[in-house]
């Protein structure tokens, strides 16, 4: 059976659209969302549902929120491993207006999980870590990533992980987060993350240059679909284009249904072909 072990930031998301004409001072009516979120947190629901063991590795605060958290996991089929601290648990604000999107993030209790903690609760019979990107930028959170890379490679498991957005990237570095990065890792940019990651603009000299180091992997290009790589085979897939709506999460949706497929038949074609549904699928919902 396959078993992946997925570490990173678990949040609760709200997302508001901003009405052009709201001035400053000034209240506006409109829907508001709630859901729990946060990019490791959507990537272990999603691959739960796709039938395969999860177990879940982060923290939470000792609050309401955490405890909606944990039940969201738990309700999707995964195992929840969840370091409890006293700080706030993580709350992202997604804010739209038009075709944009601007986040405020508060990690909050993402920043509280220690190594220590991975060395306890991530299973020795995983096949697979996943890692959300942004775990690496944190002071805190880095070293409980790095120990599980650690563990990973100790146990021959393959590794994945989804960039953090490419701004964050830049302000920390891009070497500096090339060097964090483990071998054989596989790798789920999406446009611009790969362009920073690659220094490549051109989409499939992205792709090139980024097969060159990480053997497997795919650059997301939202509407446009994904190309995905194993070595130097490659697939493109076309996405279907959609009104404007709330993208958060969908890169998520597309690495978990990815490697989730993946791992099943190491297929780089299906893999691709079912993570763009699956994320297309997702944004749908949405527009219902």
């Amino acid at each position: 059976m396959t078993r992946i072990a997925v570490l990173g930031d678990l949040n609760l998301d709200i997302h508001a659209r901003l009405p052009e004409t709201l001035a400053p001072g000034d209240e506006a009516r409109d829907a508001i969302t709630v859901r729990p979120g946060g990019s490791a947190g959507t990537f272990a629901r999603t691959a739960a549902q796709l039938g395969v063991s999860v177990t879940f590795i982060g923290a939470v605060g000792e609050d309401l929120v955490g405890d909606l958290l944990e039940k969201s996991l738990v309700q999707a089929g995964v195992t929840s491993c969840l370091q409890r601290t006293s700080l706030a648990s993580g709350t992202v604000l997604a804010i739209q207006r038009e075709d944009e999107r601007s986040m405020v993030c508060a990690r909050g209790a993402n920043d509280g999980l220690t190594a220590d903690w991975v060395s306890k609760t991530l299973p020795q019979e995983s096949n697979h870590l996943h890692v959300s990107g942004y775990a690496l930028l944190s002071d805190v959170q880095r070293r409980a990533a790095l120990r599980a890379f650690e563990i990973a490679a100790d146990l021959d498991m393959s590794i994945s992980i989804d960039p953090p957005p490419a701004s964050l990237i830049r302000a920390f570095g891009v070497d500096q987060f090339l060097s964090l990065l483990p071998n054989k890792l596989w790798l789920f940019p999406n446009l611009s993350e790969g362009q920073l990651l690659s220094g490549e603009l051109d989409a499939r000299k992205a792709v090139d240059v980024l097969s060159n180091r990480f053997p497997v992997g795919a650059l997301t290009l939202g509407a446009d679909g994904a190309i995905a790589w194993n070595g130097a085979s490659r697939h493109v897939q076309e996405s279907e284009s959609l009104a404007p709506v709330d993208t958060t999460g969908a890169g998520d949706v597309y690495a978990a249904t990815f490697v989730t497929q993946y791992l099943k038949s190491e297929d780089i074609g299906r893999a691709n072909d079912g993570a763009c549904k699956a994320a297309g699928s997702m944004l749908r919902d949405r527009l219902a």
